[in-house]
């Protein structure tokens, strides 16, 4: 298991601005009263999601390495040079910056900017898992990508949960059953909502199989509930795409692998709550346990069985 990192900082003091700002960061003119510059950063495996805010715009110098980042200004626009080209982007739009490419990135005032960091092999590898082929590496995506349509909105606001910093995001990045999923879908969304040579193909129809596929996969689940199961683990265990699988619960069971997955931990979290005892556990921890976060399993739940987890837990004389 990958744990995940954290790291914080945080600057406020004037005086001390050229010492506890990051080296990668720099002010390229005197800092006024009041100023404040906040970052917090988690990565886990061969994802990073940083959120950088600030009162005054600064310079980021990203060093060349294996991995694609995507720029998001949540607020304030944002220039990249990149490539020998400036990008100007603001709220609505991502930078879209390609591995082994040094990157300047210069902020307005009073920003606040959203950076997610993949490594190159994750990401080709989740295409080739998508499409089920080869794809040459690397592959270029186009260098800016809209993210407040569907695809676009759908990937920053995952990527901006991953960033938020709650007791919530940390427990559900601890545990690999809900935080391998959760790695699966930042890529797929990702390769969804960037313009890239493969981009159309990702929509195009592909051959679904009969329903023996899904029921063997299905068994898997009913028997693994309790390990990390993705989208892209499935297809390979059915030996598919996972565009291929999808299509096929989609005939056949008219929903997504994920429902069934939900399904399965929903009634094993209820099993769980049911043996345990209220002094030694609670709902929170074993919906977490099983890749749940607290708020969704209480709404989950309560639809299933027609009553709350925590009257489960109490006994048979609260149910």
């Amino acid at each position: 298991m990958t744990a995940p990192r954290f790291a914080d900082i945080h600057v406020t003091d004037i005086g001390r601005v050229d010492d506890q700002l990051p080296p990668s960061v720099h002010l390229d003119h005197a800092p006024t009263a009041p100023f404040a510059f906040h970052s917090h950063r988690v990565a886990r495996g061969p994802l990073a999601v940083e959120e950088i805010a600030g009162t005054e715009g600064v310079h980021l110098r990203l060093p060349d390495g294996p991995t694609y980042r995507i720029g998001v200004p949540v607020r304030a626009p944002l220039q990249a040079g990149h490539r020998g080209e400036q990008l100007d982007v603001g709220p609505g739009v991502a930078a879209v910056l390609s591995p082994w490419e040094e990157t300047t990135l210069l902020t307005g005032d009073r920003f606040d900017l959203l950076l997610f960091d993949v490594s190159s092999a994750a990401l080709e590898g989740m295409l080739e898992a998508l499409l089920g082929r080869t794809v040459p590496h690397p592959f270029r995506p186009a260098t800016t990508m809209p993210v407040g349509a569907a695809a676009g909105g759908s990937w920053a606001g995952t990527a901006r949960l991953v960033a938020d910093g709650t007791a919530d995001t940390a427990a559900a990045l601890a545990n690999p059953v809900s935080a391998d999923p959760l790695q699966d879908t930042l890529l797929i969304r990702l390769l969804l909502a960037a313009d890239h040579a493969h981009r159309d193909a990702l929509d195009e129809r592909v051959p679904t199989w009969g329903p023996r596929t899904v029921r063997r996969c299905v068994d898997y689940i009913e028997d693994r509930a309790e390990l990390p199961l993705t989208l892209a683990g499935l297809a390979a265990y059915a030996g598919l795409s996972i565009r291929a699988l999808e299509g096929c619960w989609l005939r056949h069971r008219e929903s997504r692998p994920g429902h069934d997955v939900g399904r399965v931990r929903l009634g094993r979290a209820h099993r769980d709550l049911e043996s345990a005892r209220p002094e030694e556990t609670t709902v929170s921890a074993i919906a977490r346990s099983w890749g749940f976060r607290p708020q969704a399993f209480l709404t989950a739940y309560g639809t299933r069985f027609g009553r709350s987890p925590g009257q489960t837990l109490r006994g048979p004389v609260f149910a």
